[in-house]
């Protein structure tokens, strides 16, 4: 099993221009995009970031992000209720770049902004501040929640580059604490003692990029407070671990068997090693099926739980029993 190190102070060795690829316990360093990119075309085309925020509570998963895809934004949000197994409001919104901006830093000073015309999000968490402010008003919904990272393990960081160059940083936060309401299709949701997770991506990106995601929030049935990111593609095992009440441990790369034309059909997930074997039953999907010329995505995001089994490193097993959380299957062309 990798070792978790410290984060370095830049994503680029400053004396070899290198970058200092790894998975890091804490938060990733600023991502400078003209270091990433020093041609403003290569940065247009080819930078790409986002922030994702989901929030899991005993009665729903809440997500919304802010994307900036450099010459398109895009900003959305799900509301699924857990009890019903179906999604209360999708929401989806496309603008020119200048509509959202996603900041340079991941821990503190973060931010993310939409400004669409039916979209309006802000996520905020201002230098030495231990909370993030996420606000959201999309049609049906509407979210006031801060994020409290005071009582959370650390974040997972990776800086990953591939052989043609192209440079990928991620920083994953989970068991965030969280205080706060949503408004959805009129229906106040308190979400005081929910669990959040952050998750801020920038990089430059393959023209065509695929990817498979989980993400489970919730509690073992021993009680623990539980967190799950796991890919399969994209950044390798460089982004997978548990977080487990204040612990983070690294875990092997995900493993996905899925129909992919019945999303809505059970999905296994795995990891290489075996370590991770749960059971995820979709009650709906998040999609997005565009062809733009330029941009063309397959994108589909199932939402619903999972049930199944964590051995841990040390020998301890954790069993999941109906966690909420996502899985996500990415084919897209940018």
């Amino acid at each position: 099993m990798r070792e978790l190190i410290t984060p370095p102070d830049t994503i680029l060795d400053p004396s070899t221009g290198a970058a200092r690829v790894g998975s890091y316990r804490g938060d990733l360093p600023r991502v400078d995009p003209a270091l990433l990119a020093p041609r403003r075309l290569d940065r247009l085309l080819k930078h790409k970031r986002w922030v994702y925020v989901a929030i899991a509570s005993d009665e729903v998963f809440v997500a919304v992000s802010v994307v900036h895809l450099g010459y398109l934004s895009i900003a959305f949000s799900v509301v699924f209720d857990k009890a019903g197994r179906r999604l209360l409001v999708d929401r989806a919104t496309f603008g020119p770049p200048f509509a959202v901006s996603v900041g340079d830093a991941s821990g503190e000073d973060r931010s993310a902004r939409a400004w669409l015309p039916r979209a309006r999000v802000r996520i905020e968490r201002p230098r030495t501040d231990a909370t993030t402010a996420v606000t959201a008003a999309l049609r049906g919904v509407e979210l006031e929640a801060r994020l409290d990272s005071r009582a959370a393990p650390p974040a997972l960081s990776a800086i990953a580059q591939a052989s043609d160059g192209f440079l990928i940083t991620t920083e994953k936060r989970l068991l965030l604490g969280v205080e706060g309401e949503a408004s959805v299709l009129g229906r106040r949701i308190s979400l005081d003692g929910a669990i959040a997770s952050y998750d801020y991506t920038s990089g430059l990106l393959r023209r065509r990029t695929t990817w498979r995601w989980a993400l489970a929030l919730g509690r073992a049935q021993s009680g623990e407070r539980v967190g799950l990111n796991l890919g399969e593609g994209f950044v390798g095992d460089a982004e997978c671990a548990i977080w487990i009440d204040g612990e983070l441990i690294p875990l092997a790369e995900g493993r996905f068997t899925f129909d992919a034309a019945r999303p809505l059909d059970p999905w296994r997930v795995r990891t290489a090693d075996g370590a991770v074997d749960l059971r995820f039953v979709p009650g709906a999907a998040h999609s997005n099926h565009t062809n733009l010329g330029l941009l063309a995505s397959e994108f589909m995001q199932p939402i619903g739980l999972y049930s199944g089994t964590i051995r841990l490193p040390d020998g301890r097993l954790l069993e999941l029993r109906d966690v909420l959380g996502v899985t996500e299957d990415q084919d897209i062309t940018w």
